[in-house]
């Protein structure tokens, strides 16, 4: 399975949205496209076996924005907790995963 230590090998602030928010650096579509991208299809999504482990030691801050971008996008296949089933999160504060359920219900029940 493959692993992703987020802090180091994207940023330890998961922030800005697009490259219209804030600096414009780091944007949860980068994120997406660079670790997720291999998630967008419908094929992807056909079996519930966990396919990626984003390890969130060292991320200081994650915003709503990027939770949405990031994991709520995937909400287009599956159901919040399939979502995090397929995409587990290690090491994150209970305030940094309560902003990625919330998006992710936020985003499921937005586009149902």
């Amino acid at each position: 399975m493959k692993r992703v230590d987020v802090a180091r090998d994207f940023h330890n602030r998961l922030t800005n949205r697009n490259s219209l928010q804030g600096d414009g650096n780091y944007t949860a579509e980068a994120f997406r496209r660079k670790f997720l991208g291999f998630l967008d299809s419908d094929v992807a999504w056909s079996n519930s076996a966990p396919a990626i482990v984003l390890d969130f030691e060292g991320v200081v801050k994650i915003g709503p924005s990027f939770a949405n971008e990031a994991f709520a996008y995937f909400t287009k296949y599956a159901k919040p907790d399939a979502v995090l089933r397929k995409i587990l999160i290690s090491n994150a504060s209970s305030v940094q995963l309560m902003i990625i359920k919330e998006e992710l219900n936020a985003g499921y029940f937005k586009l149902r």
